[in-house]
């Protein structure tokens, strides 16, 4: 299982950089998105707390994109995640987009109104880019599973009938080594009987 992964890895080189770098990208971007929260109020109000949850989430999905891993299980819960942060990323782009006097008031910034809706607006622009990325991990990532699963059919194929080939030069080695040793004791059977009959003969 080991080299097969190993051998997987080699073969999906360029995927697995890309996955990776995207995954960085989104890492930087939940933190980029943090500071903007806590600068508005700290401690955050439920608004706040709910976007720094996103972030918190985006967070660690992404750590765990850095973790290679062809198991069909790991990737389902993995889609299933990525999936919902999706949704949760996109959701607070449209409030913080479409209704920034009520995210402002919801938030309950202490600062100046000008740099609150600064900080806002900054937030809208990071979580629209950890939208555009997650789409692009959401996507690279099935395209990488899927040349996974088909490399990893084919080297299981090719492991078989690698097996099955050794398998059946064995068998071929051991019948042609069994059957004329067999051939060359009964050979040596009949001379010596033809022996001594003929020495009883002339005897």
């Amino acid at each position: 299982m080991a080299a097969s992964t190993t051998v997987l890895r080699k073969s999906c080189s360029f995927p697995n950089i890309l996955v990776t770098c995207l995954n960085l990208t989104l890492l930087f971007l939940s933190l980029f998105s943090v500071p903007p929260i806590v600068l508005l109020r700290n401690p955050p109000r439920p608004l706040g707390l709910a976007i720094l949850a996103i972030a918190l989430i985006s967070f660690l999905s992404s750590l765990a994109g850095l973790i290679p891993c062809i198991s069909h299980s790991f990737f389902v819960y993995r889609l299933t995640l990525l999936s919902s942060l999706l949704v949760g990323q996109f959701l607070t782009v449209v409030a913080l987009f479409t209704r920034e006097r009520q995210c402002l008031s919801a938030l309950k910034s202490i600062r100046d109104p000008r740099e609150a809706k600064a900080l806002v607006r900054f937030e809208c622009v990071v979580f629209m880019a950890m939208v555009l990325v997650q789409i692009m991990v959401l996507v690279t990532s099935w395209v990488l599973h899927c040349i996974w699963v088909r490399e990893f059919k084919g080297f299981e194929a090719e492991k078989s009938a690698s097996m099955a080939r050794k398998y059946s030069g064995r068998v071929a080695t051991v019948e042609e080594g069994f059957v004329p040793e067999g051939m060359d004791l009964e050979d040596k059977k009949t001379g010596k009987h033809v022996k001594w009959v003929k020495t009883d003969f002339e005897g």
